[in-house]
């Protein structure tokens, strides 16, 4: 896992928070995450339904899988926010275009 991380926090480097947020919602939509950018943080969620009868009264449940954050000119990812599934998606999805 550790050089996936690694390869994120690259893309991550080239450029500012908000375009790796544009770039990682791309990938991620429909593949049942949400990406959310709050200042110089950007949260991935792995989101699915709880509960309900035929998916009627589920609620939503958010459970945090990555967690970004810029401090100047560095990139940090907290090993206690990352998740190792979702780390691997999101590294194999970025590729070069």
């Amino acid at each position: 896992m550790e050089e996936e991380l690694r390869k994120v926090k690259n893309w991550a480097s080239h450029g500012t928070l908000r375009q790796f947020y544009t770039e990682v919602s791309a990938k991620v939509s429909g593949q049942g995450y949400e990406v959310e950018l709050e200042g110089d943080t950007l949260t991935c969620y792995r989101v699915r339904k709880v509960g309900g009868f035929l998916g009627i009264g589920a609620k939503r449940v958010r459970e945090p899988v990555l967690k970004v954050i810029r401090k100047e000119e560095e990139i940090i990812i907290p090993e206690d926010s990352a998740d190792e599934e979702f780390v691997h998606f999101l590294a194999s999805s970025l590729k070069q275009h």
